[in-house]
């Protein structure tokens, strides 16, 4: 066991002083309040406080001193997150791979569970109860077992992007921004969300509107966010949302969220909100623009192809995700393309041509996935595993 030193209990109260002014935010800041029951209630907080925490170690600054400029200026990007983080702090980037128990310090142990990987298919355990035995798949020979994993996300309830197996740092990080975002804008001066303001300048003056979102100026030499620089608002007589500087802005009480003065552009349904739904594409539309987006559209023989672009009618289903944490990062998005070839649906593949597809990302917001097609459901998921050890 590795002994309890000055080091290590001063070490654990800048830890818990970050945790707990990292709560007193979150549940100011979020509509309801901080729940320890609800997964993105704990991730936007533990990722807060593993910032100040962070920060404090690298520094030397007490926690309660810790600026949120600097914290915004980590938090606007999860990547500058994990830098910080296991640049600083000892043994996180460690923690991600070991295995076995809990590590011994708390942050260490909240870093794991922030990069975590979740499988949305695992059972919800409801009211505290157990969940029931699952079937999982077994080794790559295809075998299953049945086992008692933990509950999903923990056992917490989830708002957040439920469907997604992806690790709390990638998902919750922009929303802890926003949180901090809020709580330095109201520190100076500035308009916090919905609030009601008016253009005092500019090609806007004497509109009123809606602020929609705060706009930050970044100083990375100094690593802090400055501002509010700007915001996004949404005006009574103009279409859309319009970014206004700070200084052209002034608040303004004349109403009070959602109601605008009457006669105004937006005293209604937003504009387009009736409009009906774009037409579905066709068959071949459909088929040629999944060609066009995957790494190896010679997997799709030419008289499949035949085949469905006289189809005439098409469904996309999201059949299975799961993700591996760092370092080997990795999540794989199963999804069936088929295409009706007979009337009536019968629900049997005989009436439907098939195409499989494997989407790999590296990242939650990857913005270069692998597409890899396949002809069936079996070689799209040994593409799982060769490609990234994940067994579908």
């Amino acid at each position: 066991m590795t002994p309890v030193t000055p080091e290590t209990i001063k070490a654990t109260d800048a830890w818990n002083a970050a945790v707990d002014r990292a709560t007193a935010v979150v549940h100011q800041e979020q509509p309801g309040g901080m729940h320890e029951d609800d997964w993105s209630s704990v991730a936007k907080r533990d990722i807060i406080a593993i910032v100040l925490y962070a920060l404090h170690t690298g520094s030397g600054t007490a926690v309660e001193r810790v600026p949120w400029s600097q914290v915004l200026w980590w938090l606007w990007d999860d990547e500058h997150v994990i830098k910080l983080v296991e640049d600083t702090i000892t043994g996180a980037a460690q923690a991600i791979t070991e295995s076995g128990g809990e590590p011994q310090h708390p942050a260490l142990a909240r870093w794991r569970w922030l990069n975590r990987t979740w499988d949305p298919a695992a059972p919800v355990r409801y009211r505290g109860q157990a969940p029931a035995p699952w079937t999982v798949p077994g080794p790559q020979d295809g075998s299953t077992t049945t086992s008692l994993p933990e509950a999903r996300w923990d056992g917490m309830s989830r708002g957040i992007g439920e469907a997604l197996p992806d690790p709390a740092v990638e998902i919750c990080t922009s929303w802890a921004a926003d949180v901090v975002a809020a709580v330095l804008g109201a520190e100076r001066g500035g308009y916090s969300r919905y609030q009601r303001v008016r253009a005092i300048a500019g090609p806007f003056a004497g509109q009123g509107g809606y602020v929609m979102d705060i706009g930050w100026a970044f100083d990375d030499e100094a690593r802090e966010a400055t501002g509010p620089a700007g915001y996004t608002v949404d005006l009574d007589d103009t279409a859309g949302i319009t970014p206004i500087d700070a200084d052209l802005l002034t608040p303004a009480s004349d109403h009070r969220w959602p109601r605008r003065p009457d006669g105004s552009l937006k005293d209604g349904p937003p504009p387009g909100f009736h409009d009906p739904l774009p037409p579905t594409p066709s068959c071949a539309d459909d088929l040629a623009e999944l060609l066009a987006g995957a790494d190896n559209p010679e997997a799709v023989p030419e008289n499949l192809r035949e085949t469905i672009r006289a189809a005439h009618h098409h469904r996309h289903l999201d059949v299975r995700r799961l993700a591996a944490p760092r370092p080997r990062r990795a999540t794989v998005q199963l999804l069936l393309h088929w295409y009706q070839l007979t009337e009536p649906y019968t629900g049997s593949p005989d009436g439907r041509a098939e195409i499989w597809e494997l989407v790999i990302t590296e990242h939650l917001r990857d913005d270069a996935p692998v597409s890899l097609l396949a002809t069936d459901e079996d070689t799209a998921k040994a593409l799982a595993v060769q490609r990234t050890g994940l067994s579908l």
